[in-house]
């Protein structure tokens, strides 16, 4: 497929959407997001229902009006903070799961906030978030969980998928939406290093039926090895006719990696995250026959900027980058700025690194 359709609405694949976790993309505004090139933002339906809370919402008409972005919405269904709350943090979690649901705790330790998000609070939130791919709730297990617990992530996975259709469906027709104008809904493939579980998903997520199904259980950054033979064999079992999203991905050479695989959609922290931390990308030649390279990575490099070496570089970050801070601003410049500690730092920096991300897209949809 070309185009992602929903809505009315039609946006060319594969398309990346930087992680706008609380309705911002740090450091950056909607105007800024729209000229690098930016399609579409995700946001997290956990931390919306928090703050600023569903009345909010409702009252923009979703978050959308809210942040003012006029492109593509994807809402994550909170099945992340199930890792990163519960299962990450041993002994300090910060909720538990149930046969309902997940229940987390936010704010402060003294006085946190409860909330019980089931697979039907979960969609009734996304559809108050109003948003254009919501995403069912998931078990999203560790790592290193066993057996046992690895099958149990995957029964659950599919029980609250069932549900979550179901919601999904209720709400579709009591607002009285249409097959074009309704949102897509994407159901998550659990079942860790184990291809008979994978498969076990996807086989029981299709008789529920979904607009399309998303690779999860891989987390960026844990300290884990990302499997990309096992990504690739999964993408080659889903269907042709539904959108293939690799959820929380993923580094500049893996967009190459995973869109020749088959995968078409993307969300990821990076881009943004290593430019708060001064880590910008310099592409080393230019952008092409990127789905025939046999090394990826070889199109890229990293920058910390903060480095002393950069002081008197008169020469932007990347020669083969067009943003604004490439046309306009020199490595020295960015690491006197950084060194001040001035927001505006922050903001060249993932102006930059986005663009590296909406160049690299904008190449493998010529070549796909």
């Amino acid at each position: 497929m070309k185009y992602l359709k929903v809505k009315n609405k039609k946006y060319l694949l594969p398309i990346f959407c930087p992680d706008a976790t609380r309705a911002v993309v740090r450091s950056v505004d909607a105007k800024d997001l729209v000229s690098v090139g930016i399609d579409g933002v995700c946001v997290n339906t956990l931390h919306l229902i928090s703050d600023p809370g569903e009345g909010v919402l409702k009252k923009f008409g979703g978050v959308r009006g809210f942040m003012d972005f006029p492109g593509l919405i994807i809402s994550d269904s909170g099945g992340f903070q199930v890792f990163s709350l519960i299962y990450a943090r041993g002994k300090k979690r910060r909720g538990k799961i149930t046969k309902d649901g997940a229940i987390f705790y936010t704010g402060g330790l003294k006085k946190p906030k409860k909330h019980l998000l089931t697979p039907e609070k979960s969609i009734q939130m996304q559809f108050a978030i109003s948003s254009d791919i919501m995403i069912c709730l998931d078990d999203c297990p560790s790592s290193n969980v066993s057996e046992k617990e690895n099958k149990a992530s995957v029964e659950r996975t599919i029980a609250w998928a069932k549900r979550c259709k179901l919601e999904f469906d209720k709400q579709v027709v009591s607002r009285r939406l249409s097959v074009v104008s309704r949102p897509l809904l994407i159901g998550v493939v659990q079942g860790g290093d184990s291809k008979k579980l994978r498969k076990y998903c996807l086989s029981e997520l299709q008789k529920i039926g979904f607009d399309g199904y998303g690779m999860g259980g891989w987390v960026p950054n844990a300290g884990n090895p990302l499997q990309v033979e096992l990504m690739k064999w999964l993408a080659g079992i889903m269907p042709d006719d539904s959108y293939k999203y690799a959820l929380g991905l993923g580094k500049l050479q893996d967009l190459i990696v995973f869109t020749k695989a088959g995968y078409q959609v993307y969300d990821c922290v990076l881009p943004t995250r290593d430019a708060r931390h001064q880590r910008l990308y310099e592409i080393k030649k230019p952008l092409k026959n990127l789905v025939g390279a046999k090394n990826p990575g070889s199109f890229f490099s990293y920058i910390y900027i903060n480095k002393q070496r950069h002081q008197k570089e008169n020469e932007p970050v990347s020669k083969y980058c067009d943003c604004l801070v490439c046309k306009n601003y020199s490595r020295a410049y960015l690491n006197h700025l950084f060194k001040l500690n001035e927001s505006l730092a922050m903001r060249l920096a993932t102006i930059h690194n986005l663009r590296v991300y909406a160049m690299v897209i904008k190449q493998l949809r010529r070549e796909i």
